[in-house]
């Protein structure tokens, strides 16, 4: 009930100012901070900011109170560059009203991802440099195709299966070179994304999800005339979550395989395969506590809401959101588990004893 609650007052709010403005005519523009006039620091640590700005329409004041009643959590200073939004009535002689959005953070992004590819570039150098032309390649898949075939109705697991089948072909040669261990270490990760698949659409029906259960996914089936099957854009984010980590386990397996090869090239394929799955189980117990946390964290603050609002475990179980992540976490650590002896046993197979 309080989950409903809270999701209708959600609504309520994102709408009820867009439904009362119905005769207004709406615009987004960027505009100079020219000033600061008051600043108010909450108990929180939030502020309250009334600010002066430059616009098309001329000098002009707001309060960030009338968009965020919490106060931002962030700084503005006289020179920033922010969002605006306007309202202006179509009556005659209406006046022209101006709320604050958001901040303009584009440029502050664009200095991040620049500090963070020379870091890869100067740690991994020519490895670092081919890990971010793998990113850019996994970008372009998922913006170019992935996307565009959802929103164009097509079908989301299938269109996110072929994306993830794509990026491994490319990234993997990329990023490990254009060689049998690589061709080998990529056949297991395909084989460990259907078991992606199989153990995902298992257990999603299993456990009685809808694909509903947040207000994005809500949004985005009322909104997108295209998404018929909210469930599949569940599934599809599973897989999609698992794919990169596949690729680990698979690359990592087949190295270690190498390396035995390398240190005693009489070892017998049978004994290789029993020390590189040594290795193997241990990845296996590191990579099930990293999902986990990578999901919790992703969650994190709809966990906490859940455990806030739940009268007691059950109830937070049963939650369909909570739901989402278990099945999350168990459908993709199930399939890289069994990934983990396919790919030793694929790389194994290389190896012709000497």
């Amino acid at each position: 009930m309080t989950k409903k609650f809270f999701f209708l007052l959600f609504l309520f709010v994102l709408f009820f100012p867009l439904a009362s403005s119905a005769q207004a005519i709406h615009w987004e523009e960027t505009v100079m901070v020219s000033r600061i006039l008051q600043e108010e620091v909450l108990e929180s640590g939030n502020i309250h900011y009334q600010l002066e700005i430059d616009s098309e329409q001329g000098t002009t004041e707001l309060s960030t109170q009338d968009s965020f009643e919490l106060g931002v959590a962030y700084t503005i200073e006289a020179g920033d560059r922010i969002l605006v939004e306007f309202f202006a009535d179509q009556e005659e002689g209406a006046s022209t009203k101006v709320y604050f959005k958001d901040v303009l953070r584009t440029w502050s992004l664009f200095w991040i991802a620049l500090f963070f590819s020379l870091v890869t570039i100067l740690v991994g150098r020519g490895r670092g440099a081919l890990a971010l032309t793998g990113l850019a390649t996994t970008l372009c898949v998922l913006f170019l195709f992935v996307f565009p075939q959802i929103l164009g109705g097509g079908n989301p697991v299938l269109s996110t299966v072929i994306g993830a089948i794509i990026i491994m072909a490319v990234n993997m040669p990329i990023a490990h070179g254009f060689k049998k261990q690589t061709l080998y270490a990529f056949f297991s990760t395909v084989i460990g994304l259907l078991f992606v698949f199989l153990f995902t659409t298992v257990f999603v029906k299993v456990s009685q999800l809808s694909g509903l259960s947040s207000e994005d996914a809500v949004l985005l089936y009322w909104d997108v005339e295209s998404i018929k099957l909210p469930v599949g854009i569940l599934m599809a984010g599973i897989i999609l979550g698992a794919t990169g980590v596949l690729d680990d386990i698979a690359i990592t397996q087949s190295q270690v395989v190498h390396e035995l090869t390398e240190a005693n090239p009489k070892i017998k394929r049978k004994k290789l395969f029993t020390q590189a799955m040594k290795v193997g189980r241990h990845h296996i117990a590191s990579t099930i506590n990293t999902l986990t946390l990578v999901y919790a964290g992703a969650a994190f603050p709809i966990l906490l809401l859940f455990i806030h609002y739940s009268v007691g475990l059950s109830e937070f179980l049963n939650s369909e959101i909570v739901a989402e992540e278990i099945v999350r976490i168990l459908a993709g650590t199930t399939a890289l588990v069994l990934t983990v002896p396919i790919s030793t046993w694929f790389a194994c197979l290389l190896h012709k004893q000497k």
